[in-house]
């Protein structure tokens, strides 16, 4: 019931319809139908607003988005999963519209910015014993990467987290008190910052911030007051955060 109730909350379309539903059901009742139909216009009217939207999303990242201080390196990069599976029928990597973490985890190991890097558990390498489960190929994302030009001995891998609290905890439990003490990089979606700092540094990794699949803003271009469904489709993303970043501080994992 609570993963039910989520997924309306997190998705304004179906909160739309549901409201839209509610509103056939109650027809009989003139006020309630018109107020329910009235809920559904305006979150019809809210949900598509991109300069709402866009503001509310900035507001929830903008505290991260600055550049690395000049000269700082890090022992190690830690890339947050999500942006991968494997692909067992073709046998290869799948990247999802986030891969932006791992590819600029991969950078800036190139350009010395950090000496180890840390892949978090991802669908690509996750190791799972329920075969209906999605299960990765660790060995797999280790040629790919070597064959990015990765060295194997800089390469750390935490396969067995299914979110964000124990991509925190499995890691120190992989790498050790050693992470308590040295510089770290935490790298993850702008949208997904918040919750995932304050819960590296709950479990005791004072990592610093490196926001990636930021908003893009083209040249002089405006936002439009016009209803845009790509907009409706967009704030998934952001709500699902919200709700997590609530629910982890009411389970303690965070303050």
């Amino acid at each position: 019931m609570l993963s039910l109730i989520s997924s309306i909350v997190t998705n304004p379309t179906a909160l739309i319809f549901l409201v839209l539903i509610l509103g056939v059901l109650f027809q009989k009742w003139k006020v309630v139908k018109r107020t329910l139909w009235g809920m559904a216009l305006v979150l019809t009217l809210l949900f598509t607003n991109q300069p709402l939207y866009d503001y509310a999303y900035r507001q929830w990242f903008v505290e991260y988005d600055h550049p690395l201080p000049e000269g700082k390196t890090y022992e190690y990069g830690i890339v947050l999963g999500g942006y991968s599976h494997w692909d067992w029928e073709r046998n290869r990597i799948e990247f999802s519209n986030i891969a932006d973490r791992l590819l600029e985890g991969i950078r800036l190991y190139k350009e010395g910015r950090i000496r180890k890097l840390v892949l978090a558990s991802d669908g690509s390498i996750i190791e799972c014993e329920n075969a209906v489960a999605m299960k990765g190929n660790p060995e797999g994302m280790r040629a790919f990467l070597k064959a990015m030009r990765m060295p194997p001995e800089d390469i750390i891998m935490e396969t067995k987290a299914w979110n964000t609290q124990e991509n925190a905890t499995f890691t120190l439990e992989l790498i050790g008190d050693s992470l308590k003490t040295v510089p770290s990089l935490l790298i993850t979606s702008a949208s997904h910052m918040r919750r995932s700092l304050a819960t590296f540094h709950r479990v005791g990794i004072p990592s610093d911030p490196y926001i990636t699949d930021t908003p893009i803003q083209v040249g002089d271009q405006k936002p439009s007051w016009v209803p845009s469904l790509a907009v409706l489709l967009r704030w998934p993303e952001l709500l699902h955060e919200w709700v997590g970043y609530a629910y982890y501080v009411w389970k303690g994992n965070i303050e």
